[in-house]
């Protein structure tokens, strides 16, 4: 005689698990007369974030500047994925195109590594350009970065 079943189970996700990560519960799998239970395999995926991309145990987070913040100063604030709200400073810095500034710790937690371990969070800046300028303003640009290396 076959019957339908359901059960339910739960499935702790741990900190850090990445996408492909397989959790097998033996036996839990469909039966039938005369076979063992077969197992019941999940596997680990991951939801797409607005703002976060995940690389290994690093986040990287990409955020615009217009061009004359990243030439004269810039900061940043923004919430980590666990709420807490950051602010990246850059006033002693000058913003380059496809700049990176690496923030030690704050990435996804390591799985399997030591208490607390985590990946780093990568803010990558996206330097925005004016789509024109005026010849006035081509000739102070010129006269200000005269000399400029």
């Amino acid at each position: 005689m076959i019957v339908k079943e359901e059960v339910t189970q739960m499935i702790r996700v741990k900190p850090g698990w990445r996408k492909g990560t397989r959790v097998t519960l033996e036996g839990m799998g469909d039966e039938r007369p005369g076979c063992l239970a077969g197992d019941a395999v999940f596997v680990v995926s991951e939801k797409r974030h607005k703002r976060f991309k995940r690389l290994g145990d690093d986040l990287v987070l990409r955020a615009q500047v217009p061009l004359v913040s990243a030439l004269t100063g810039w900061s940043l604030s923004f919430r980590l994925l666990g709420g807490e709200k950051l602010r990246c400073s850059f006033r002693d810095e000058v913003i380059f195109p496809g700049y990176v500034k690496v923030v030690k710790g704050l990435g996804m937690p390591v799985a399997g590594g030591e208490k607390g371990a985590r990946g780093d969070l990568r803010v990558k800046l996206d330097v925005v350009f004016p789509e024109n300028l005026t010849e006035e303003q081509r000739k102070g640009l010129a006269e200000i970065l005269r000399g400029c290396v």
